[in-house]
């Protein structure tokens, strides 16, 4: 007698006929409906009435019977990742195969490993359970149409996701179809939300042959994850700081932000329930990426969401082992060793910046670390997929696109750079202080000079005749630059308070260049770094450095004055486009920094203002008349030291050794 077989959910609520092919049957791929199609694990099986925690409590509407959760076969031991040579598994693994029986005993297989009985799945089916519910809500309030086209229109100005920028395309067309199929059921999200569940627990396969399109596809169409949909809805966040106005989906700032708030909270659940299987992979971490790079437009700069968040991503970089020599290992596929490298490079680069603005210990040193970068494409390759090509750590090819993975490559170096430069403030000789950190302003400057000539900025950027991606493009990697260098003058100074003139001259050349970023914002678009970041990370220390130099200038010659002037300039310029809310608005995240900043760079400028109208000679700053003004609402510790711009501090602590 054979088997009774199962029909499929979808078949079995719609009471049709099921042939049971899997991994989908025919009636569900027919339907287009191959998100679906699941087959329930025990389905013959009654259950009692009170057995199915997911079913919503809090609600007043009959619902048919939840079907059985899905719980995804877990080890009841935690997965150790990657375990180093200092650990106690490195040790053992030296002992010799095939002696005295006991090589391999050490490490017996899941199978022969004793199972907790108290090991229960109660935390992962509740994230399941909210992961759904946040889905319901978006989807109830937005047409998941209109918050493809916005995606799709905002791939179409030419920006991406940094890291998952490949995949974005593809998760947003498979999880519009797999979400725009609809079951008859008031249960409807917790079905997608465990069908999302069952495929986030399938490892992803590879080996040396692999290729994008076959390694994609396991995380696509009827394998979309929970993986597919935090991608998708990363790019929703991020759209919504690209295009400001979207009369399909939001026509005011609160809608805007709503939509933005929303999205971000799904992407968390997704994160969080894909974390909770303890499966660790590649996926995983790109999204754990993007995931941070949302939280840190989402919360600000200064947030310690967004800093714990980066935290995070370098916790899952090393328990993945990708701080070690990615191609020493022969089964990964070519594309696969530069998704890993890009993801190593840009978290690195992160790392570093995101320290050095909160004044912080970094927390990936080089020397737990082997460096290395991604190939960038070049004019023979597609820029929009990871190179197979081999890359060069060294140098640069001269017909390099530019890109995403270029700007990660650049930050990076830079990012070696001013590791260099934080590992010298805890040198105590000064004349050892000073040699090394020309030894590093030699690195830069061939790091500059090695740039293929179209990615370097000899002009001003009003002058530049590109596109908008390359003059962001260009701004970014410049700025990077001069920032190893006002680092490096910043770290010889006795006390920020007294800047030389080869720090002034590196900053002056870091507020010109914001500025006509923020003037020419129109005209970029963001190519890694957003403007937000220039303005908070190079702006505002090079305006701090300027306003102490000012103020400390005593009686110069007409062109140190006509430079003075210049300047004034630019800060004006500064104060007035925060001040009018066209670079910032009053309740975004990074507004409180930027006020403080504001607040005392314009009492500096109606400071001079008032100077000028009692003097029949222009600009003369000389050091007597500036002392008044010192305690005269700088917030004597100029502006908060720089609204808690760790740049501007004094800098007389010590990073602890790594």
């Amino acid at each position: 007698m054979s088997s009774r077989l199962a029909a499929c959910e979808a078949c079995r609520r719609s009471k049709l006929a099921c042939d049971h092919k899997r991994p989908v049957c025919t009636r569900c791929r027919n339907s287009n409906r191959s998100g679906l199609c699941i087959y329930r694990a025990s389905p013959f099986k009654r259950k009692r009435d009170d057995s199915s925690p997911l079913v919503d409590q809090h609600s007043n509407r009959p619902s048919p019977a939840s079907p059985p959760l899905f719980s995804p076969r877990r080890n009841p031991y935690p997965n150790p990742g990657y375990l180093g040579s200092s650990s106690h598994a490195a040790i053992f693994n030296h002992i010799p195969q095939g002696e005295d029986n006991i090589s391999g005993s050490y490490f017996p297989r899941d199978a022969e490993l004793p199972a907790d009985p108290s090991h229960r799945s109660d935390d992962g089916n509740l994230l399941t359970h909210q992961g759904a519910d946040v889905l319901r809500q978006l989807l109830d309030k937005y047409s998941l149409k209109l918050l493809k086209e916005l995606v799709m229109f905002w791939l179409k100005k030419g920006i991406n996701l940094i890291l998952a920028g490949p995949f974005v395309q593809q998760c947003v067309e498979s999880m519009t179809d797999f979400l725009m199929s609809s079951l008859q059921d008031e249960n409807w999200h917790l079905i997608y939300a465990r069908r999302l569940l069952h495929n986030s627990a399938q490892p992803l396969d590879f080996n040396r042959t692999s290729s994008l399109s076959s390694f994609s596809a396991q995380f696509l169409n009827q394998n979309v994850r929970w993986e597919s949909l935090g991608i998708f809805f990363s790019a929703v966040s991020r759209a919504t700081f690209d295009i400001s106005f979207f009369p399909s989906l939001y026509t005011t700032e609160q809608e805007q932000y709503a939509l933005r708030r929303l999205s971000t909270k799904l992407t968390d659940c997704a994160l969080d329930i894909a974390l909770s299987l303890d499966c660790l992979n590649d996926l995983q971490l790109v999204f754990q990426y993007e995931n941070f790079i949302v939280h840190s437009c989402v919360d600000g700069d200064q947030s310690y969401h967004s800093w714990r968040r980066l935290g995070d991503v370098i916790a899952s970089i090393f328990a993945l082992g990708y701080h070690e020599d990615i191609e020493t290992r022969p089964e990964i596929p070519p594309f696969l060793i530069d998704l890993r490298k890009a993801a190593f490079a840009n978290t690195y680069g992160d790392d570093k910046n995101v320290s050095i603005f909160l004044g912080r210990p970094p927390r990936m040193s080089k020397q737990f670390c082997h460096f290395q970068l991604p190939s960038c494409p070049t004019s023979l390759s597609d820029s929009s997929t990871f190179s197979s090509r081999e890359s060069n750590v060294d140098g640069w090819e001269a017909d390099t696109k530019f890109s995403y993975t270029a700007q990660t490559r650049w930050s990076a170096l830079c990012a070696f750079l001013k590791e260099e430069v934080l590992e010298l403030y805890g040198e105590k000789n000064h004349e050892t202080r000073i040699q090394k950190a020309s030894v590093i302003q030699s690195k830069a400057e061939a790091e500059w000079h090695a740039l293929p000539a179209h990615f370097r900025l000899e002009c001003s950027l009003k002058q530049c005749n590109q596109g908008p991606f390359e003059r962001d493009f260009l701004a970014s990697v410049r700025l990077n630059y001069l920032h190893v260098l006002f680092l490096l003058r910043l770290l010889l100074l006795k006390t920020p308070s007294e800047p030389d003139n080869s720090i002034v001259e590196v900053a002056e050349k870091m507020l010109v260049l914001t500025v006509e970023a923020i003037l020419l914002r129109d005209q970029l678009i963001n190519s890694g770094d957003g403007l937000i970041w220039k303005v908070a990370h190079y702006g505002l220390p090079a305006a701090g450095i300027i306003l102490l130099a000012m103020l400390k200038q005593r009686n110069t010659p007409s062109t140190a004055k006509m430079w003075q002037s210049r300047v004034l300039q630019n800060l004006s310029v500064l104060v007035a486009e925060i001040q009018i809310g066209t670079l910032i608005k009053p309740g975004e995240p990074n507004y409180a920094l930027f006020s403080k900043a504001t607040h005392t760079i314009q009492k500096f400028l109606d400071s001079v203002h008032s100077t000028l109208a009692k003097e029949t000679t222009p600009l003369n700053y000389g050091n007597d008349d500036w002392t008044t003004y010192l305690t005269q609402d700088f917030e004597v510790g100029f502006w908060q030291n720089l609204a808690e711009h760790p740049s501007l501090l004094t800098l007389d602590h010590v990073l602890p050794a790594i």
